[in-house]
């Protein structure tokens, strides 16, 4: 009789392969740019928004652009020469930039993660804004 702390030795002829998981290949080409190509889309429409919002005063056009205002905030101390420039160029580029963020982490098979992380990029837009807004007034 066997004792108990005996190891039993396997083959390797009789170990069952593993099944491997399905990949989602589909998703890997040009898939994944859906949200880029989604943002590129918005951005006119954005552009478009942001002439009516700034008739309504600077915090409605901070909540569509905040990284426009970050740039503007007194902390930073933007050149007022480069300052339209700079706030043009980051008009047109603020949605893109959130597309390639959400389409990296599209890509990586997480969609809800994909549009949390779009969300983040433009929330902490708007708590900097709140901040050097605060640091401006104690300036």
């Amino acid at each position: 009789m066997p004792s108990s702390t005996a190891v039993k030795q396997r083959s390797s002829a009789g170990a069952k392969p593993r099944k491997k998981r399905a990949s989602r290949t589909g998703w890997g080409g040009w898939k994944a740019l859906v949200p880029f190509l989604v943002c590129c889309a918005l951005t006119p429409f954005a552009v478009q928004a942001a002439s009516i919002l700034a008739l309504e005063g600077p915090k409605a056009f901070a909540l569509l652009y905040p990284w426009v205002e970050v740039v503007r905030s007194p902390a930073l101390h933007v050149a007022p020469a480069s300052l339209g420039t700079v706030s043009q160029w980051i008009m047109y580029l603020q949605f893109p930039v959130y597309g390639l963020l959400m389409a990296l982490t599209f890509r990586a098979g997480r969609y809800l993660r994909a549009f949390t992380v779009g969300l983040l990029a433009h929330f902490s837009g708007l708590l900097l804004v709140v901040v050097l807004a605060y640091m401006a007034q104690k300036g």
